[in-house]
């Protein structure tokens, strides 16, 4: 465990100076947003969708930072050279990159409250939020959408030259329709959606934050949460063994 965090630690050092400038950005976007939002009077419906543009940006090069990461662990020789297992390869980034997500939430968490409290009565609650399943299964679609790249990112570094890169842009697609069609075959009534997440988050918004929960409109939860879960479990395995059998043997 002491060697996997020592990995953490230097995926981190190597991202550290373009992931704090990427959040000081984004802190004097937040600013300017509100300010902006402020002299102009904008809504709250307006004001927290233009925020969570501003997060869901930065959560994307967050995603795009560790994807790129993993891909660099993989074609650097001295790295596969570390007599570490192989499952240490695919989570050390995927364990930087949550950590970098949570602190995202940290901070979006410390908005809301301020928002709560500077915005009229209608202002949205962070216990709302977090109380949303809608909220928690798109945590776990959003970690497992990074496990399909990274496992995009191994196939296509099984092959050789642009044709790998082909296949693994292949790899992605089939994967994700696949676990997709899985999902929807053993929980036909799972009605959890990002669409069915953002109109409970605007009409809270806007009415009672009581009045609209999306748990009402889901009759199954735990069941596909948990099978997205071992369905990322199955894809890191699938990993490992890539790494130890075929990307290694290409170099």
């Amino acid at each position: 465990m002491m060697d996997l965090l020592k990995l953490v630690k230097y995926d981190w050092k190597r991202n550290s100076s373009y992931l704090l400038v990427v959040g000081c950005l984004f802190i004097i976007a937040q600013a300017a947003l509100t300010v902006t939002g402020q002299i102009n009077h904008w809504s709250n419906e307006l004001f927290y969708v233009f925020s969570f543009v501003l997060y869901l940006g930065v959560s994307v090069v967050v995603c795009v930072t560790i994807c790129r990461t993993y891909e660099r662990n993989l074609r650097y020789f001295n790295r596969r050279l570390l007599p570490l297992p192989a499952l240490y390869t695919v989570l050390s980034p995927l364990l930087l990159g949550l950590a970098s997500l949570i602190v995202i939430v940290v901070l979006g968490v410390i908005h809301l409250l301020t928002l709560g409290v500077t915005l009229d009565t209608g202002a949205l609650l962070v216990s709302d939020i977090l109380a949303e399943k809608g909220f928690w299964a798109m945590l776990v679609s959003g970690a497992q959408l990074i496990v399909m790249i990274f496992l995009s990112i191994t196939v296509a570094k099984v092959f050789a030259g642009k044709a790998g890169v082909w296949i693994g842009v292949a790899a992605f697609f089939v994967i994700q329709v696949i676990c997709q069609w899985l999902e929807d075959l053993m929980f036909p009534q799972m009605s959890v959606s990002t669409d069915d997440f953002f109109q409970s988050v605007s009409e809270q918004v806007s009415n009672t934050p009581a009045e609209v929960k999306v748990e009402t409109l889901v009759p199954n939860f735990w069941g596909p949460l948990v099978f997205e879960i071992v369905i990322m479990i199955v894809l890191i395995y699938v990993m490992t063994y890539l790494i130890n059998r075929k990307v290694q043997m290409n170099g």
